[in-house]
């Protein structure tokens, strides 16, 4: 596409006044921006220096209503858990020995094993087994047979000892 001379020189003048106004904005945000920068400066002292004063004033005027009703609150939790505490191992309980009588085994496991992880039932005391026992015999057995070993091994007695004999 072919310009005139005229329209050449028109677009020349438009693209250095365009460059022209750009460089002007550039100047213009370069002090906006350091205006704004002094301005958060100037918030921040400020709320050092009013606002934070205020705001700790206020929470300490604040602060025994609210740790009166946070105490408030656990002495009803605490009331509560008082109070709840045996219905629910009492629930518990029954719960379990009725699915015992209706032989649900694993429902039964399920819900004693909820109680105790909880803390509402106390774990099932475990049955010593045949093995256990047996274990436990042949260990205090074993314990015995040492006994007598060592015994046997340290006694004094005058006749294991043969005095040696003077030329």
């Amino acid at each position: 596409m072919k310009l005139s001379r005229k329209r050449r020189r028109e677009l020349r003048r438009l693209r250095g006044e365009a460059q022209e106004l750009l460089d002007h904005q550039r100047v213009v945000l370069g002090h906006a921006g350091e205006v704004l920068h002094e301005a958060s400066r100037q918030a921040r002292k400020l709320s050092d220096e009013y606002v934070a004063p205020r705001v700790d004033v206020a929470l300490e005027a604040a602060r025994p209503t609210i740790d009166r009703g946070v105490e408030s609150a656990r002495r009803a939790a605490n009331t509560v858990r008082r109070t709840a505490t045996p219905l629910v191992a009492s629930a518990l309980a029954s719960t379990i020995q009725k699915l015992d009588q209706l032989e649900q085994v694993e429902a039964s496991r399920q819900v004693r094993g909820f109680g105790e992880r909880t803390g509402f039932l106390q774990p099932a005391k475990k049955k010593r087994r045949a093995g256990g026992v047996i274990a436990i015999g042949f260990g205090i057995a074993a314990a015995v047979g040492v006994g007598y070993a060592l015994w046997q091994a340290f006694r004094t007695d005058d006749e294991l000892w043969v005095a040696p004999e003077g030329e």
